[in-house]
This record gives C-alpha cells, sequence and structure tokens, in this order.
C-alpha cells in the first residue's frame, strides 16, 4: 500500500513539472494594437494619448477651467523620427511631457525610434516660473 501510494505521488510530482503542451495566452494589461509609421497612424495614435493622458493636455473642459491649455501635435516623420509641436500650457514640465508622448507613440508604433520636438523652445516651463499674484 505504501509503494502504491509513493508512486502516485511521484507521478504527481512529475506530472507538475511537465512541460505544458499549448502555451498559456499571454495578455497585457491592456490591449495595444502595433502600427506602422506613417502620418496617418501617427495622427491616430496622438488622438489616444489625448484622450488617456487626458490631465497632461488642455484639450478636456476641466483642463482648461484651471488654466491647463496644452496641446501636441504632429509636424512631420523624418525616417524614423517623430517631430512634434507643443502648444500651451501644461501642468507637467514640458520635458516630462515629450516623455510621456515618445512612450506612448513608441508602444504603438515600434518602428519609431525617437520623438522630439520641432524647436527646443517648446521646452522652456518659463510660464511655471512667474509669480502668481498674492505670492
Amino acid at each position: 500500500m505504501f509503494a502504491l501510494r509513493l508512486l502516485m505521488l511521484s507521478a504527481l510530482r512529475v506530472a507538475s513539472f511537465a512541460p505544458r503542451l499549448t502555451p498559456r495566452p499571454h495578455t497585457t494589461r491592456y490591449a495595444v494594437e502595433e502600427m506602422y509609421l506613417c502620418d496617418e497612424n501617427v495622427e491616430k495614435v496622438l488622438e489616444g494619448a489625448r484622450e488617456d493622458m487626458a490631465a497632461v493636455f488642455g484639450y478636456a473642459a476641466d483642463s482648461q477651467k484651471v488654466g491647463i491649455t496644452g496641446t501636441v501635435e504632429l509636424v512631420e516623420i523624418e525616417g524614423p523620427i517623430v517631430i512634434i509641436r507643443l502648444g500651451g500650457r501644461f501642468w507637467h514640465k514640458r520635458s516630462d511631457v515629450v516623455t510621456r508622448v515618445a512612450n506612448y507613440l513608441i508602444e504603438r508604433i515600434p518602428e519609431i525610434c525617437d520623438v522630439e520636438v520641432e524647436d527646443a523652445a517648446q521646452l522652456d516651463d518659463a510660464d511655471k516660473l512667474e509669480k502668481k499674484p498674492g505670492w
């Protein structure tokens, strides 16, 4: 009886370490459709970024009420580099906004090597340094 029980336990142990015949499905937190690099796809992904990261931009009425008017637009694509234009006022540092937009774009369009701003002056956060009345 003891030998039979030992045999059954060893069979269970071997079965638990056996490789799966069918792989487990890989699921990501959010389903992301990979796209190829073209103007239309970059525009679609930027529209998604405006919606998914609404607190960063000034497209929503709630953001505009508190003075957030930030915008991001596609300027052009130069090979694997996407050039964007920042406008308005952001809650976050402009360099952080570019980083977040770049990550968002690259995750969905892997052909993109880098995302740059049209003009380095667009990264200036001087409007945040202005003293507010009563300070």
